[in-house]
This record gives C-alpha cells, structure tokens and sequence, in this order.
C-alpha cells in the first residue's frame, strides 16, 4: 500500500509540475502575443496618422481649388458681361468693314 501511495505521490507532484509548465507556456504565449499586438497597432497607429495628414493635405487643397474655381467662374461672368456690353455698344458693321470683298452678311 505504501508503495501504490508513493506512486501516486510521484505521479500527482509530475501531473503538477506538467500543469505549471503548460500554465507556463500559455502565459508566454499570451505575453508574445500582447507583444505583437502592441507592435501592430504602434505600426496601424503610424499609418492611421499619415492618412489623416495626407487627408488633411488633400482636403486642403480641394478648398483652395473649389475658392479658385468660385473665382474663375466671377471673372468669367465678368468678362462675358463686358463683352456683351462692348457688342451692344458698337454701332453695327458696313459693309466696308467685313474683310471679304465687301460682300455683307446675309
């Protein structure tokens, strides 16, 4: 009997010692694993920043080309307006005025 208590002392104290060393292993592997994660978001993180800037970047720009549109657009009204007001200022061509032979439009 002494013997059988024996070992089942040695089998119980090596299934314990085998659970620390599987406890073991998975608690490294958890910490490799939070190691890694934290490397991947550092990395996402960093890539996140260059997109918002680059975002910033663009977003900026489309203002300035919308305010520069805006603008070309007024100076083209402008201009049309002050070529229509120089047509409606003009006293009608002669005849003489047309280059192709003096002949006039029909």
């Amino acid at each position: 009997m002494d013997e059988r208590k024996r070992r089942r002392k040695i089998s119980n104290r090596e299934s314990a010692r085998r659970s620390r060393m599987r406890k073991q292993r998975h608690l490294e592997n958890l910490r490799n694993q939070l190691k890694a994660s934290r490397v991947e978001n550092r990395e996402l993180n960093n890539r996140l920043q260059l997109m918002v800037h680059h975002f910033n970047r663009v977003r900026t720009e489309n203002d300035w080309l919308r305010s520069e549109r805006t603008l070309l657009r007024q100076k083209l009204s402008y201009m049309t307006q002050i070529l229509l007001f120089q047509q409606l200022q003009q006293p009608s061509l002669s005849s003489s005025a047309w280059p192709c032979n003096n002949v006039t439009p029909q």
